[in-house]
């Protein structure tokens, strides 16, 4: 069945769950629904499932004759659950106007009914919900229509508390702000998306554990920070940290809380393990650590020895590392006797590589002081990894600790023989620092000509790599401390060259100073390439609002460019325009292809005046007169007229 393998592939996707429910609610199938009920419910507090779980009983149950008491129950056991969830307004909303509709007689049990309404409305108000601000005003309307006398002193109790919580809603709404809540969990992919997801789950944690709504009671707190936990897991539950952080916030609540709590939140921490290493990550070593050090930590040994047993077990994962924990634990736990029997059933697994020989190595000279067991070990790994160069520097380390210089040259020696020349670089190297440190200046110079014979035979090897230069600077420098200057490692083509953490010589002239060194690797980075002034730009910030001049992208609105801000500004908003739309394509293909008539097509406009006078006609004086006419109410021309008259007739 489809939903059946979408709860399955997404065990923690409350809206698959509700989807699921609904489906066989259609489907009149109520057996089934309460099995499923009974499967997801209490590992998923997801407020929409759990609203859904409220409507089946309504719809289901109205029949039966203890019809009020049943529905009661659903909604203190989905208050109790999920009350505290921000968007769980509606959901306190109906549990009110559903202890309202209760009809009474007497006053005893009038008064039962107001003592369990005011009870619900007081859990309202001390918690930061959506649309807190309208469940207030109802708590009033509610205290006044009771009794007006009273109605003062009970809404004075418990507003400070309701200003505390309003004031955390609005923190909680902007913490939150960009939170996608129903996001479907899946491996993660590193994506920039879940990057952003996280840290604001991580945020959101965050404000829950500074304790914003300022209660006094550490059972509450611990209740909201773990609520806050198992929501991000409900998105990302194939995320360690987040069930890694979880269960470490309850074990060190555990650990600091009073004595009623104190078991309670130990075993939920456990079942937190449990859950993680069962359904989303079952195949993840490092939860099964952590799972098995915390059982370890309750002295209940037994429980941490079957998680590692049980991690072995699986057969799609690496076991050594798993083997050289259990190893370490059993010598934590039962001794080196433990120890060397987990070590015996790792030489026993074909799969397991040289990291545990390394590992049984170093325990045994540790803890038992014995350096021929170590040696044995050492040897009998040396017989299955002659060939891996990380085990055989090991080995080598190992032994120049013991200062045994003729058993580290037999050993150089023996495994140069027989390894495999593209192997064998870091080997050399290694053989070269030991002479240096130990040898006589003939033993480096003959190990130094056998290691350059060496690599000029290796095909694989550069042979600018081989040069008796490079060879020089590898023979003295010591610790990051180079003989030469950066810009002759560079002519030279060292490969540390390319390293810019290196540390110039105390006193010495061909070093160059650190503020030189600095200079010339800027100067490489840089090279010829032109680059632009950055100190006029603008940071680039998305905006947390949009409207006019905001540009709505994936990831954010970004403000526009201050041109397009401000013509946008000036046109009308799209939503004054209902079309017809312009298909833009074929509008640009038309006139591309159109053939237009020579008087529409394109060129300087002319002048009327100009265009008749080129064209030779004679009544551009007349036209250009009466362009030029007065305007008949021009008063200072009658004035000359008249004037002009009155001199003329005298």
């Amino acid at each position: 069945m489809l939903y059946e393998r979408l709860v399955t592939q997404f065990p923690t996707s409350g809206r698959y769950w509700r989807l699921y429910i609904e489906h066989e609610m259609r489907n009149r199938n109520y057996e089934q629904v309460e099995e499923l009920f009974q499967r997801c419910l209490m590992k998923i507090l997801n407020i929409d499932l759990w609203k859904c779980y409220v409507t089946y009983v309504r719809e289901t149950k109205s029949s039966l004759p203890n019809f009020r008491v049943k529905m009661k129950q659903a909604y203190d056991f989905a208050v109790e659950h999920v009350g505290i969830d921000f968007h769980s307004t509606t959901l306190w909303a109906d549990y009110i106007n559903f202890l309202k509709s209760e009809a009474t007689s007497g006053s005893y049990a009038e008064t039962q009914k107001t003592n369990a309404i005011r009870k619900a409305y007081h859990q309202v108000v001390m918690t930061p919900l959506m649309n807190i601000e309208q469940m207030w005003r109802d708590y009033c309307n509610f205290e006044q229509m009771s009794s007006k006398a009273a109605a003062k002193r009970n809404i004075d109790a418990v507003s400070r508390t309701y200003v505390h919580s309003k004031r955390a809603s609005a923190e909680l709404e902007s913490c939150t702000r960009g939170l996608i809540r129903g996001a479907t969990s899946v491996p993660l992919l590193g994506t920039v998306q879940e990057i952003q997801q996280l840290k604001i789950w991580k945020q959101f944690i965050a404000w829950e554990k500074r304790n914003p709504t300022r209660t006094e009671s550490n059972a509450l707190l611990v209740k909201r920070v773990l609520y806050a936990y198992e929501q991000c897991l409900l998105c990302y539950s194939h995320c360690a940290e987040i069930w890694y952080e979880a269960a470490l916030y309850l074990q060190r609540a555990s650990e600091t809380g009073n004595t009623q709590f104190k078991e309670r939140w130990a075993e939920e921490a456990a079942m937190l393990y449990e859950r993680a290493t069962t359904i989303s990550l079952s195949n993840s070593p490092l939860l099964h650590f952590a799972f098995a050090d915390f059982e370890e930590s309750r002295l209940k040994f037994d429980k941490a020895e079957a998680i590692y047993k049980k991690l072995l077990e699986k057969k799609d994962i690496q076991p050594t590392l798993v083997f050289v924990q259990y190893m370490k634990f059993s010598r934590r736990t039962e001794g080196i006797k433990a120890a060397r029997n987990v070590f015996k059933q790792a030489r026993e697994d074909p799969r397991c590589s040289h990291q545990i020989y390394v590992a049984a190595a170093l325990m045994e000279y540790n803890i038992s002081k014995d350096k021929a067991i170590a040696y044995k070990i050492f040897e009998l790994g040396l017989k299955k990894f002659a060939d891996d160069p990380t085990y055989v520097l090991a080995y080598l380390d190992h032994l120049s600790h013991l200062n045994e210089d003729n058993n580290t040259r037999v050993l150089f020696e023996k495994v140069l023989a027989t390894m495999p020349a593209e192997k064998t670089k870091e080997v050399w190297d290694k053989y070269v620092e030991f002479e240096s440190n130990v040898g006589d200046l003939a033993s480096l110079l003959k190990v130094e000509k056998k290691r350059a014979a060496s690599m000029r035979g290796n095909s694989k090897m550069d042979p600018s790599q081989c040069r008796e230069a490079l060879l020089l600077v590898d023979r003295y420098s010591y610790l990051g401390l180079i003989p030469c200057s950066e810009t002759e490692l560079k002519v030279m083509e060292h490969p540390c060259a390319a390293k810019v953490d290196l540390e110039p010589a105390s006193g010495s002239s061909g070093l160059q100073s650190t503020r030189a060194k600095d200079t010339i690797a800027e100067t490489s980075l840089s090279g010829n390439i032109s680059r632009p002034d950055t100190s006029h730009m603008l940071p680039f910030r998305p905006s947390a609002t949009s409207g006019v001049g905001m540009n709505a992208v994936p990831g954010g609105h970004f403000p526009l460019p201050s041109e397009v801000a401000y013509l946008m500004s000036r046109i009308p908003p799209p939503q004054c325009f209902n079309g017809p739309f312009v298909n833009l394509n074929e509008l640009v293909h038309l006139i591309k292809t159109s053939d237009l008539p020579s008087s529409l097509a394109p060129g300087p406009p002319d002048r009327p005046g100009k265009k008749r006078r080129a064209e030779g006609r004679d009544d551009s004086d007349d036209e250009t007169q009466s362009s030029t006419a007065p305007p008949t109410n021009d008063i200072y021309r009658a004035r000359q007229q008249k004037r002009a008259h009155t001199v003329n007739s005298s």
